[in-house]
C-alpha cells in the first residue's frame, strides 16, 4: 500500500469585475486578501462572498473596493452610529423648527415675506 500524498493545488476562481476605467478585468478571488483602509490589517474572504460583496456594495468595481474597504473591526460601533443618527435628526429638526418660527412670526405680523406661488 503506497502512501500517496495529495497534490497541493490552488484552485482558480476567476471573476469579471470593472476597474477604475470601467474596463472588464479577470481577477482570481480565491485566496484574495484585501487591506482595510483604516486599520491596515489584511483580510481574506471566501471567493463567492467577496464577489457578491463587490457586485452589490461597490458596483462591481474592484478599484473602488480596494480604495474604500473598511473592515467591521474599524467600523463605528452601534453606540457611535446611534449618536450620529440622533445628532443628524436634531439638526434637521432644529432647521424645521426655525422655519416654523419664521412662519409664525410672519403670520402674527400679517406681512408676507415669501409670497405663495
Amino acid at each position: 500500500m503506497a502512501n500517496k500524498s495529495k497534490k497541493s493545488r490552488k484552485a482558480k476562481h476567476m471573476y469579471q469585475l470593472f476597474d477604475k476605467n470601467q474596463k472588464l478585468v479577470s481577477i482570481d478571488l480565491n485566496n484574495y486578501r484585501v487591506i482595510c483602509n483604516k486599520t491596515g490589517n489584511r483580510k481574506s474572504f471566501y471567493h463567492k462572498y467577496l464577489a457578491k460583496l463587490i457586485n452589490d456594495k461597490y458596483q462591481g468595481n474592484i478599484d473602488i473596493f480596494r480604495n474604500t474597504y473598511v473592515s467591521r473591526e474599524a467600523a463605528p460601533t452601534a453606540h457611535e452610529r446611534r449618536v450620529k443618527r440622533l445628532t443628524d435628526r436634531i439638526s434637521r429638526l432644529s432647521v424645521q423648527l426655525s422655519n416654523l418660527k419664521g412662519e409664525l412670526a410672519e403670520a402674527e405680523s400679517g406681512v408676507t415675506c415669501f409670497p405663495l406661488a
